[in-house]
């Protein structure tokens, strides 16, 4: 059904090569037409294939000077390198067949063949054309095409095949007639026949078969007169005793009627016994005639006797004569039985052929009588194709469904891959899973032009100032047992808005009446006096660690704007940092200020950058980690903590800094409760 040939058997039959769809060149031409370069090439330097030329036209070529030549060469490289393939222009039987393969192709590309049952012999034939009524016809065509296909190859191969059987009938025939005549050429000249056993050798063997049987009968005849033989000897030598009970004597007449005569003179002499005397005459007589009878027996039993002896001698006579002719005879059918092998060959050759001939001649008048008129197809139309009512393609339901379904995943896929592609810490979770440690605020970032730490004392309503309430409360929570007062804030890089943070946290401490000191500990980077607008000419902690016994006043400033006081990086900036936070003096400082201030807050440089957060992690009472939400990434952030956790430092916990809440409320962070959907909480903040 899929073939090419029957599908080419249908593009002829329904003439689809006129349809546009079936012939592209048919078809007007459509925008991918525009985009083929080849032609925007002018005509001239694209390769042409001329017609043959006359043979007058190659002599005036040939006596065409060489510099024209030369041109067309130079013309043709040029066309080559522009790679342009020379087009044969068909014209006639080519270009309609070269048009009826592009019908057939397109045709099988929309043919579809598919089982209707996984183990069933019914398919379904569908064809999918932009006429409804012309793919119904199509549909229906294929199956009567390829029934009458079948039909015509069945009536083609029978009498193929009886053409063919005819042919090899000619030459068995001939076979048969040739082995058979060899076979009886055999036979009569080994003289070869049957005996009525069906064996060969005929008449040999059934005169072997005679003689063997009258040579058993001789052995045996001549057994029994042996036997009787010697019997007879036997008795004879044991005096005649039984003698006369022998079988070979009783059965003789003679001796039969002499032993009657015996008996006779016997019962006479016993009875002249009793009347006279042993002289008496006719005791004599009686006695004389008795004497008589019995050697008259005698002689009969010795002519018995030589008469056994003679029929001894001719049995064995006879046996020997049956010997030799059985011998002779044995030799003759071992001959016969080596000539009948070569015979049974010959035999079994000719059987052979007339099997073999008998078989083709049956099948070759099977298929004359039927000349293939019974063959019938291998399939059947069991329900025909009937016009569509509705296109099948496209289908705009499953289309549309599609195209959403496909739309979401790609925008998922999206999601995910800027997920991913995003090295940021992004949420609490995140800090609690990846970190080790807790997170205790999200500080959101602050928009309209204010700075975060004049925010706290324009907005303290806003979610900004909550914030930061939730990281003084979590600080509070970290010591239940134990007040927390001196507090450092560093984070991992610079830009990370730690002294925003420590600023706008120790304003707010101070607004709400908490005598609080802010220290800047960044020695390297102060920005707390720029944030201020303090002199940087102010003496600070530095001078405060190099002097002793030294009034605090002058080495802190009042914040303009709140109670904050703070502490200043100082004039002294040769000293070396390090040596500065490690020195007893400024643990006996760190002691002073947590004896008269409720909190102390120390803004230190980053700890990827220097030691000295490391440092002064061991004098304060907890450490809060600031990360910039979103931007730094999470292995720094790990390093730093690593950092922080090798040299013993209490972190209170991470602060994620910056947060865009829009944002971070589009991701719909599960766990991060307080902040989830913030802008659902606004109607309890004033920012």
């Amino acid at each position: 059904l899929k073939s090419g040939e029957l599908a080419r058997k249908v593009v002829e039959k329904l003439d689809l090569v006129s349809l546009a769809e079936f012939n592209p060149s048919l078809r007007p031409p459509g925008l991918s037409s525009y985009l083929n370069p080849m032609q925007y090439i002018p005509e001239s330097w694209k390769p042409a294939t001329d017609p043959e030329p006359a043979p007058e036209a190659e002599d005036a070529a040939a006596d065409e000077p060489a510099t024209g030549s030369s041109k067309n060469m130079v013309s043709d490289a040029w066309k080559l390198a522009l790679g342009a393939t020379p087009k044969v222009k068909l014209t006639g039987e080519a270009l309609e067949q070269q048009h009826i393969r592009t019908a057939t192709g397109i045709f099988r590309s929309k043919l579809k063949i598919s089982q209707r049952e996984k183990y069933s012999s019914v398919v379904n034939i569908g064809f999918e054309s932009l006429d409804p009524n012309l793919a119904a016809k199509i549909a229906n065509l294929i199956p009567e095409m390829y029934i009458i296909g079948q039909l015509e190859a069945k009536l083609e191969a029978t009498e193929k095949a009886t053409t063919w059987l005819n042919d090899q009938l000619e030459e068995l025939k001939i076979k048969v007639e040739a082995s058979e005549q060899a076979v009886q050429m055999y036979r009569e000249q080994y003289d070869l026949t049957e005996s009525k056993s069906g064996e060969l050798g005929g008449l040999v063997i059934d005169q072997l078969s005679a003689i063997s049987s009258q040579l058993i009968i001789a052995r045996s005849e001549r057994a029994q007169a042996e036997a009787h033989l010697r019997q007879i000897r036997k008795l004879a030598k044991s005096q005649g005793s039984g003698l006369e009970s022998a079988s070979g004597i009783l059965s003789s007449d003679a001796v039969q009627g002499l032993r009657r005569q015996e008996a006779e003179s016997a019962r006479k002499l016993s009875d002249h016994s009793t009347v006279y005397g042993a002289k008496h005459p006719k005791i004599i007589q009686a006695k004389a005639e008795l004497a008589d009878i019995r050697s008259r027996i005698k002689r009969e039993i010795d002519k018995v006797v030589e008469g056994l002896k003679n029929d001894v001698d001719l049995a064995r006579i006879r046996e020997s004569s049956l010997e030799s002719s059985l011998g002779e005879f044995k030799q003759a059918s071992g001959e016969q039985n080596r000539e009948s092998v070569q015979l049974r060959s010959l035999e079994r050759e000719a059987a052979a052929n007339r099997a073999v001939f008998e078989t083709f001649l049956s099948r070759f008048k099977e298929a004359s009588s039927t000349g293939g008129l019974h063959s019938e197809a291998d399939a059947r139309v069991i329900s025909k194709a009937g016009v569509p009512g509705a296109p099948s393609y496209p289908k705009k339901k499953q289309v549309t469904m599609l195209i959403v379904a496909g739309a979401f995943v790609f925008a998922a896929m999206l999601v995910f891959l800027l997920q991913a592609v995003n090295s940021g810490v992004m949420n609490p979770e995140q800090v609690e899973r990846q970190m080790g440690i807790p997170a205790i605020g999200l500080i959101p970032s602050v928009k309209g032009g204010v700075k975060p730490h004049d925010y706290v004392l324009e907005k303290p309503q806003s979610s900004y100032c909550e914030s930061l309430n939730s990281l003084r409360t979590s600080l509070i929570l970290s010591e239940p047992d134990d007040a927390v007062k001196t507090i450092q804030i560093t984070s991992s890089v610079p830009e990370e808005g730690k002294s925003t943070l420590a600023l706008s946290f120790a304003r707010l401490l101070a607004q709400s009446g908490k005598k609080v000191i802010l220290v800047d500990g960044d020695l390297r980077r102060a920005s707390l006096e720029k944030k201020l607008g303090v002199s940087t000419r102010r003496k600070g902690l530095t001078d405060m660690v190099m002097s002793s016994g030294a009034d605090l006043a002058e080495f802190v400033s009042k914040d303009t704007k709140s109670k904050l006081l703070m502490m200043p990086r100082g004039e002294a900036k040769y000293v070396n940092a390090s040596d500065i936070f490690s020195s007893r003096r400024m643990a006996t400082i760190i002691a002073f200020l947590r004896k008269h201030f409720d909190y102390v807050i120390f803004d230190m440089p980053p700890v990827m950058a220097v030691s000295d957060a490391r440092i002064m992690g061991r004098l304060v009472d907890k450490t809060v980690f600031v990360v910039q939400w979103d931007k730094t990434p999470k292995k720094v952030v790990q390093t730093a903590i690593r950092q922080l956790i090798t040299h013993d430092v209490d972190i209170a916990g991470c602060v994620l800094q910056q947060v865009n809440l829009k944002r971070y409320s589009g991701f719909s962070y599960g766990d991060s409760g307080y902040y989830y959907h913030y802008g659902k909480y606004g109607q309890y903040y004033s920012s």
